[in-house]
Order: structure tokens, then C-alpha cells, then sequence
């Protein structure tokens, strides 16, 4: 059992879940939340927009991602995790009210007995080699929370052969190597393995995608079509622990686990 549980265990975090009752997964996040509760892995509250006959703590609001967002910054809470609001709405306020413009989302699962780092995984993010190696920097604070070594995987668009294959797949294998060569700068263990995502997995801890719309794909194939397990995605860039989750997801524990575990 990796060291996000004993984390989480030991801080028993009072953990806010945004729970939209007119959506299917409602179920699942209340049984995850009671399961949370009942393991000592965290304190759970419900943000919901009605009333509902639970054992815990609930906060009813017409405009949940507001209240969600709200605890947080108020103190009320000591994480958050968006459950199954708006992705669109909740991330809207949370860098209105945070004054940031990227979240820096970095997804934590466990693949072949380990944890794994991805990045980026949001759509927006990760478009600029500037944003990349911000993502490196960001990615070695979350290892050293969560107890694991620090290993970059790059990923491209092709095998490092195929250059002149295409441009699109020399662009990226170009800006793979340019960022191999500033991740060296800055001392930390680094390997390019071109499109050899099944290699990066067995030799890194943090696999680093071209940008986020590429890192969502590979996130959403593996956890929403292969059912491997994820902790959700954290927000690296603020001050306060929010952990971004999809609305598609079956199970929301490890989301509640890792937002408890994350707390200073």
C-alpha cells in the first residue's frame, strides 16, 4: 500500500465532495464518501443541491460549485474534490477566486503495483514548453508528499527513428529533445521514449505529454476504458488542495484519500 493511505489516515481531513443529485453517479459518491469515513481515510462532507437522508455532514446550495469552492478558500474545509459538478463551472471559479490562470492538473494512479504521475491532463494546459517544465517543478513536490522516487518519462509522436516520417512527428520529437536537454538543466532523471508509452510506464514516475489534449486522451482511455485506477488530478498550482475528477468515473475513494493525504 503506497504512502497516499497512510497519509490520509493519519490526517483524517475534513473533505468537501460536490454532489449534483440529478446526475446518474450520485450513488457512487456517497457510497465512497461513507467508505472513506468508515476507513478513517478522511472526514467527508457533501455539497449537494438537496436534501438527502445520510450519515454525514451535508451542505445544500442551488449553486454547488460556488459553496464547494467556498469552503475551501473560507477554511471550512481543508480539501476539496469536485466529484460530479461542472468541470467547466468549478474550474471557472477556482481560478477567479485563486487569480491563476493554469491549475497545473497532475493525475496520480496505480499501474503495475506503482504509483504514476501524468501530465498534463487538462485540456488547456500544457501548451508551451514554459508550462512543461513548470510541470516538472511541480511534479517533484508531489512525489516527495506522496514518497516516491522522481522519474520523467517524455512522451513524442513517434519512435525516436521515425524523424522525417512526417512534420508533425518531427515537431514533436524536436520538442521532446529540447525539453529532455532543460530537464537535465535542472538535474533531475529524464529519458525520451518517443511514442513507447508501455516503456515509459515500467521506467518512470511521471510521464510528461506533448500537451493536455494528448494527456486527456491517455488518461481517459486508461481509466474510463481500461478501469485502472486513479486518485483524480491534482491541482499543483494553488496555494489549497483540490482534486479535479470526471464525471464518468464509477468510484470516487481514492479522489477522498488523496485530497485527505495531500493536506500540510
Amino acid at each position: 500500500m503506497s504512502k497516499i493511505y497512510s497519509l490520509a489516515t493519519l490526517n483524517k481531513a475534513k473533505v468537501a465532495i460536490g454532489l449534483d443529485l440529478n446526475l446518474p453517479s450520485y450513488e457512487s459518491i456517497i457510497n465512497s464518501a461513507i467508505y472513506a469515513k468508515k476507513e478513517g481515510y478522511a472526514n467527508p462532507i457533501l455539497v449537494c443541491n438537496k436534501r438527502i437522508d445520510v450519515d454525514l455532514p451535508i451542505m445544500i446550495s442551488e449553486n454547488m460549485e460556488e459553496k464547494l469552492v467556498s469552503l475551501l478558500i473560507n477554511g471550512e474545509v481543508e480539501a476539496i474534490v469536485r466529484g460530479n459538478l461542472s468541470a467547466y463551472k468549478t474550474i471557472k471559479i477556482i481560478k477567479s477566486k485563486f487569480n491563476c490562470n493554469n491549475l497545473y492538473r497532475i493525475t496520480i494512479m496505480e499501474i503495475m503495483g506503482k504509483n504514476l504521475m501524468l501530465a498534463p491532463v487538462g485540456i488547456d494546459e500544457g501548451d508551451t514548453i514554459e508550462d512543461l517544465l513548470e510541470f516538472v517543478k511541480k511534479g517533484k513536490n508531489l512525489a516527495d508528499k506522496i514518497g516516491i522516487d522522481y522519474k520523467i518519462g517524455i512522451i513524442s509522436g513517434g519512435r525516436l527513428e521515425d524523424k522525417g516520417r512526417s512534420k508533425k512527428v518531427d515537431d514533436l520529437l524536436s520538442k521532446a529533445e529540447l525539453l529532455v536537454e532543460k530537464i537535465r538543466e535542472m538535474k533531475f532523471d529524464v529519458e525520451h521514449f518517443g511514442i513507447e508509452i508501455e516503456r515509459a510506464i515500467r521506467y518512470s514516475t511521471m510521464i510528461l505529454f506533448p500537451d493536455g489534449i494528448i494527456g486527456n486522451l491517455v488518461f481517459r482511455a486508461l481509466v474510463l476504458v481500461a478501469n485502472m485506477e486513479s486518485f483524480g488530478a491534482y491541482a499543483s498550482a494553488l496555494p489549497k488542495v483540490y482534486i479535479d475528477t470526471s464525471r464518468a468515473r464509477t468510484g470516487y475513494v481514492l479522489p477522498i484519500i488523496l485530497a485527505s493525504a495531500l493536506v500540510k
